[in-house]
């Protein structure tokens, strides 16, 4: 096809990826002001949240006040009011931090999702990807592949909400790769048996089994007795840097549905469970980290677990470092009393760029700060301010970096956000 024979579409932002980060960063760029289009592969927003089980976000709260609003506390207000939602009292100093996430019906957090995107005027493109792209002086180009055919969308400023850096790489920009990437997770939920079997003896049993290397190595020995029970069971699933693409990506999915497979197989073997049956699976792994972008500037752990305070900070997040080892291992580091983090404009920026922004887990960090940053409630927060900011030097022409702070502090408390040093 002769590319100039592609129709074209302008725009004044751009979002690839409508995920954790992606719908926020589109919903705020057109509050801001933005003719936005978001572009989804998926035919749901939502990403972790809704095609990958992990419908539970946090941590919106520190030490008993609310660090991550506007469009991100309005949705789970909204889902809330729909029935989705189970908001917990919010702690000063929880005994587990993850006590303090909000359990979400999947479903009506995708329709409320839907409901912002209208809301302010969004145009959403699911079932489109983006597969090629390029700068000139009047913006960016993206190529979509989309069903009927590919369109040109011809926008002034772009945010790259695609978790593996897409856009980014595409447009040569600089990234990083942890030399050791965390595992990936698949969630599988069992129909529970009723009576149920020996639930210690399904657990040794699957303990002998794993050690014999005839069940997969990274499924913890008690994940059997859950899926038995009606749980969700969520095992680990190995990732390479080559999960960015396409092929690579397409293999961690059939490794990790193999691996619940041979366990399924196991399960039924066992004495009492010969009916066993899997109710539910999520359609994605949740993918963890892959690429992230060399920005303007990284946050390292330090920077993150001691609540460094930057001077261009625009949003907090308070989980935990939580890097997930394999096979079942974690690395956790908490903050000390009234400390949480922050996130400064310059992790949002790939070290060069005039008009494209990056949210979500390829925010820039390295690998300890980036387990915390990837999860879901800064992720939101962060979406908010590339979108913020996209939409503001849209209209000004004005670089990213170059970007006045305080004007960008301004439209974020304009849309409801909570700003460091502003926490509820």
């Amino acid at each position: 096809m002769d590319p100039n024979s592609i129709p074209v579409e302008h725009f004044d932002v751009a979002v690839v990826g409508g995920g954790t980060s992606g719908a926020f960063a589109a919903a705020s760029a057109a509050d801001a002001g933005a003719k936005t289009v978001l572009i989804e592969k998926n035919g749901v927003l939502g990403g972790t949240m809704t095609v990958c089980g992990v419908n539970y976000p946090g941590l919106f709260f520190a030490w008993g006040k609310q660090i991550v609003g506007g469009k991100c506390w309005e949705l789970i207000k909204r889902v809330d009011e729909l029935g989705g939602a189970a908001i917990p009292q919010m702690e000063y100093a929880p005994e587990k931090h993850f006590t303090q996430q909000i359990r979400m019906n999947a479903f009506i957090l995708a329709c409320a999702l839907d409901e912002m995107e209208e809301k302010y005027g969004v145009s959403v493109r699911f079932h489109s990807m983006l597969f090629n792209a390029r700068e000139d002086e009047n913006g960016v180009e993206l190529l979509i592949a989309q069903k009927g055919g590919p369109v040109r969308i011809r926008a002034k400023t772009a945010v790259d909400c695609t978790g593996d850096a897409d856009l980014a790489r595409m447009l040569g920009y600089g990234t990083q790769i942890s030399p050791s990437l965390q595992p990936a997770t698949l969630f599988v939920k069992g129909r529970r048996l009723d009576p149920l079997p020996d639930l210690d003896g399904l657990t040794k049993a699957a303990a002998e089994a794993t050690a014999r290397g005839e069940l997969p190595a990274w499924i913890a020995p008690h994940s059997y007795s859950k899926l038995v029970r009606g749980l969700n069971m969520t095992y680990h699933v190995e990732c390479t840097s080559d999960a960015a693409g396409s092929a690579g990506k397409s293999e961690l999915e059939r490794r990790a549905r193999r691996d619940a497979l041979a366990a399924v197989e196991f399960i039924k073997k066992y004495p009492g469970c010969e009916s066993f049956e899997i109710e539910s699976f999520s359609t994605e792994c949740g993918v963890r980290e892959t690429v992230r972008i060399d920005a303007e500037t990284n946050v390292t752990a330090e920077d993150y677990i001691t609540g460094r305070v930057f001077d261009d900070a625009i949003c907090c997040a308070f989980y935990p470092i939580d890097l997930h080892r394999p096979p079942y291992d974690i690395k956790q580091v908490f903050f000390a009393e009234g400390v949480h983090a922050t996130v400064p404009y310059g992790a949002l920026i790939p070290k060069g760029s005039r008009r494209i922004w990056a949210a979500g887990r390829c925010v820039g960090s390295d690998t300890d700060a980036n387990s915390a940053l990837r999860v879901q409630a800064p992720c939101m927060a962060e979406g908010q301010a590339a979108g913020c900011a996209a939409a503001l030097c849209a209209a000004s022409g004005i670089p990213a970096k170059d970007l006045d702070i305080n004007l960008l502090k301004n439209e974020l408390r304009r849309q409801g956000a909570v700003l460091p040093g502003e926490e509820i």
